[in-house]
């Protein structure tokens, strides 16, 4: 399903001198309210705050977004419609083998969560809230990747690459494996005394493993 375009109402506000100045106005404030949200989630941060920290009027903000969920929204847009960007590259409509793609997936999944380290604290938060924003999330950003994702791994069945498997289960594992690691990588760091290595080759390599492969030895004889 295609992302849908959010609508952007403009109440009275003084108007940009250029189209430029508009589209740098607007990316500084969502920039601005990225951070906020980050650190104060959706609730906790102001329209005043927003405007503040992007050194704007509050018209300036409302000129751009008709209130504070909208402008949100665009933060999480301006995000996912970064990462959708993947399914744009030319390996997803070859004949390469499924482990193939679903490793390309997890690249670059790995390197999105290493750039946007905001937006995996957005959507904790969202996530352990349970907020109305999820229903748009998944209707809108969610719905698109998991319907790639769920083809490849139906098409990988169907030439025997993999088991015949919940598809909707294992989706969620293979992108579990990723998120949580990334969440717990501080505490898990303290623990172990040294930095996990999640690059996107090292760490791609050993969850495309994991998920093709497992981590059991097969026993081909007893003692």
């Amino acid at each position: 399903m295609p992302a849908k375009t959010l609508k952007k109402k403009k109440p009275a506000g003084r108007r940009p001198a250029s189209d430029q100045a508009d589209c740098c106005t607007r990316s500084s404030i969502i920039a601005a309210a990225r951070t906020l949200f980050a650190r104060r989630g959706l609730e906790g941060t102001s329209v005043r705050e927003v405007a503040e920290a992007a050194n704007v009027n509050n018209a300036m903000i409302y000129y751009h977004f008709a209130d504070k969920v909208e402008m949100y929204r665009a933060v999480l847009a301006d995000s996912f419609a970064e990462f959708d960007r993947i399914w744009e590259h030319e390996l997803f409509s070859t004949g390469a083998s499924t482990r193939a793609k679903v490793q390309k997936y997890v690249e670059e999944l790995i390197r999105f969560q290493h750039d946007n380290e905001e937006i995996r604290r957005i959507l904790s938060m969202e996530f352990a809230s349970c907020g109305k924003n999820l229903k748009w999330l998944a209707e809108n950003f969610f719905i698109h990747s998991h319907e790639r994702l769920a083809a490849i791994l139906r098409e990988g069945i169907k030439k025997g690459e993999l088991k015949r498997v919940d598809v909707s289960i294992a989706i969620s594992a293979l992108v579990g494996m990723v998120i949580h690691s990334f969440i717990t990588r501080p505490i898990a760091e303290y623990v172990i005394g040294k930095k996990l290595d999640l690059t996107p080759a090292h760490f791609g390599a050993f969850v495309t493993g994991v998920f093709f492969d497992g981590l059991g030895q097969k026993v081909t004889g007893k003692k």
